[in-house]
């Protein structure tokens, strides 16, 4: 049976050269790096081979680099789009483009207005917002350009998030609600200690937490707040001994990593914790120390994601400042360990990790379109029985959508 999560680096013998490395069923490892001395980089794990390509954009793209201190990424289509908050040099842009599966470059810009960049958000097929230490800007998908700002949006703006036709924008203390057909400021929401926006199964949340450096103490505020899905004021406070971080000190991605399925958050509440948060949204429980980290494992920042297509939580660590240790875990949804790699030296300060795109295959078990929001999943072996959890060895995942349309993906457990 053919694998499909392989990192795959083929001869072209025709043209006597090499065909570009194909980066699929896997994820990619977004880092800052060593600030002063090295670009940002992202890297590559696969699940299948079980190995790791540092440094992948630079090998794809000899002479070119990510900005200098990357903190997010995201996939759109058939490109990836990295955001870093200065150029390095003349090498790499403040927000660079990519092919999603072999990371060769389409675009790198230097320049977003007079600011520093955040965040990338895709509103339409050819529209996109980009989230900077100035406010928001339109972006061109389909020329690689910068538009205008959007009106009446000043300061630091850090995640977004599409609900409906608007766009929610987290700042320090508001929430900016974009008109994303219009690319107009409806109105704007006070938050107090907001740390970001975030959406689950188009219902719009919000996260606020007023401690800005470590443990929260007795009088932190720490809650989720559901928004109304007409005025985005906050409807609903959903207590929790700990929210997701706040980084506004020096803006990181915060947001939770999110189980659309089952309604779960996981986050790492604070920085420099040893554990993973867990929120069940549908039932209201909050597990504190829902994973604890091996050793003297901590966060840096909140790099923890959910990965919907195998089920697994995957979350990056180090061992403090002073340490050259770092670490990329892998956890079952249940919490129980799969994987503790131990990383590079040097490898600098993980951001952010994303999952890469997955070849899908035709397997008789359901088509390959995929649309809606997720009703259920299903596992099947190779002789063909049906489980709710993956199966050890190679899996065919079965993802039935709430419009009845069906997804198969082969995997590895």
């Amino acid at each position: 049976m053919k694998k499909i999560f392989t990192l795959i680096i083929a001869a072209t013998l025709a043209a006597g050269t090499v065909a570009a490395a194909s980066y699929t069923g896997g994820i990619f490892l977004l880092n800052e790096d060593w600030f002063g001395h090295n670009a940002s980089s992202v890297n590559f794990y696969s699940y299948d081979g079980d190995s790791i390509v540092y440094r992948a954009y630079q090998a794809a793209n000899p002479g070119s680099t990510l900005g200098n201190t990357a903190e997010y990424a995201a996939i759109d289509g058939d490109n990836i789009y990295f955001c870093s908050k200065q150029n390095y040099g003349s090498t790499g842009g403040r927000l660079v483009v990519a092919d999603a599966k072999t990371l060769e470059k389409k675009a790198s810009i230097d320049a977003i207005g007079d600011a520093d960049t955040r965040a990338f958000l895709a509103v339409s097929d050819t529209k996109a917002y980009i989230s900077t230490s100035a406010g928001v800007y339109t972006y061109d998908k389909s020329t690689n350009t910068v538009g205008p700002a959007i009106a009446g949006i000043t300061g630091e703006v850090g995640n977004m998030v599409l609900v409906g036709d608007k766009v929610l924008a987290a700042s320090n203390g508001k929430i900016s609600v974009i008109d994303a057909v219009a690319d107009i400021l409806v109105k704007t929401v006070a938050v107090s200690s907001l740390t970001t926006v975030f959406a689950v199964g188009g219902q719009a949340y919000a996260a606020a937490n007023s401690s800005t450096w470590g443990a929260p103490g007795s009088s932190s505020t720490e809650h989720f707040l559901k928004l109304d899905a007409t005025t985005c004021e906050p409807t609903d406070t959903l207590a929790v001994a700990m929210a997701t971080q706040n980084t506004w000190f020096a803006w990181k991605n915060s947001n939770p990593a999110i189980d659309e399925q089952h309604q779960v958050l996981y986050y790492s509440p604070y920085e420099g914790c040893n554990f993973i948060s867990k929120y069940d949204l549908a039932s209201g429980t909050f597990t504190q120390q829902f994973i604890t980290f091996d050793g003297s494992q901590q966060m840096y920042g909140n790099v923890v994601a959910f990965d919907p297509a195998s089920g697994y939580i995957v979350a990056e660590t180090f061992e403090g400042y002073s340490s050259q240790n770092y670490y990329l875990n892998i956890y079952k949804s249940d919490g129980t360990k799969l994987k503790s790699i131990k990383l590079k030296d040097n490898y600098w300060f993980p951001s952010m990790v994303l999952f890469s795109p997955r070849e899908q295959v035709s397997t008789g078990v359901a088509s390959t379109t995929a649309a809606g929001q997720v009703a259920s999943v299903k596992y099947f072996n190779l002789q063909g029985m049906a489980s709710d959890e993956p199966f050890d060895g190679i899996n065919i995942k079965v993802i039935t959508y709430t419009d009845g349309t069906k997804q198969s993906l082969k995997m590895v457990k």
